[in-house]
């Protein structure tokens, strides 16, 4: 392997870690709730409110 070849190879793992990484950021920020009483509702569907007491 060439000096210029395995350049380009780290490149473009350094450019697909930065990909997956947005990707995955992105999917955080979609799939988290704005509001925290949502989450909150659902925890007191299944356990008592003082467990559910965490903010």
């Amino acid at each position: 392997m060439t000096s210029s070849s395995l350049h380009r190879s780290r490149s473009g793992h350094i450019v697909l870690r930065a990909i997956l990484t947005a990707a995955l950021l992105a999917g955080a920020v979609v799939l988290a709730p704005e509001d925290p009483g949502v989450q909150a509702s659902i925890c007191q569907r299944h356990h008592s409110s003082d467990v559910c007491r965490v903010w």
